[in-house]
């Protein structure tokens, strides 16, 4: 069947709060090695080659990151590549108080932190620059839904370019919006040689 145009994308900091909720204490280097080779197997050396632990005493961070890009965005990155699709990256924190017991995500980018802007459902708790980008989001989305560009007929912030292999470029919903090019295109290219699944021992 016939591939529909796609808009996808992610957040800046997907895993953060799968990482800090699954382990609430620090998480150790040889702990953090563990991790590495019961997920990644014959693969380990390599990521850990890659991706060694930090001098903080605590890889949460690095799991963090790590997981962000192997299970969200690098494989968003594999999709988007499929069909013609306009990517983004949503780094905006919630700019009002709605965590709860998840404090680890303050003035963090976590996981559907776009999702109450997108359906301007944060309007009536969060500050003016948070309703601009909640309505520009809207705007890109619906212009989308009318014509599978979401850069007309509305008028919208900036140009939203198309993903075009080898020169992938994406929206970054922060403040202001903007286009950037591929941030995670070496890293990502390391993880399209490992694969996307967890493999068996």
């Amino acid at each position: 069947f016939r591939l529909k145009p796609l808009i996808i994308g992610t957040v800046t900091e997907e895993a953060l709060s799968y990482i800090y909720e699954a382990w609430s204490e620090p998480v150790s280097n040889i702990l953090y090695s563990v991790l590495s080779f019961f997920t990644f197997n014959v693969n380990a050396f390599k990521t850990l080659k890659r991706f060694p632990p930090d001098k903080s005493g605590d890889q949460r961070s690095l799991l963090s990151s790590i997981a962000t890009e192997w299970v969200f965005a690098c494989s968003t990155r594999v999709f988007a590549r499929k069909t013609p699709s306009y990517s983004y990256v949503f780094g905006y924190p919630l700019d009002f108080d709605a965590w709860e017991n998840m404090s680890y995500c303050n003035n963090h980018a976590c996981h559907a932190v776009e999702l109450p802007f997108l359906f301007e459902t944060a309007w009536p708790n969060t500050t003016d620059t948070g309703r601009w980008l909640s309505k520009s989001m809207a705007t890109y989305w619906t212009n989308f839904a009318k014509t599978q560009d979401p850069n007309k007929p509305e008028i919208v912030p900036v140009e939203w370019p198309r993903t075009i292999i080898g020169n992938e470029k994406y929206i970054y919903f922060q403040n202001p919006i903007q286009i950037e090019a591929d941030s995670m295109k070496d890293d990502c290219d390391f993880w399209d040689t490992i694969g996307y699944k967890v493999h068996d021992f």
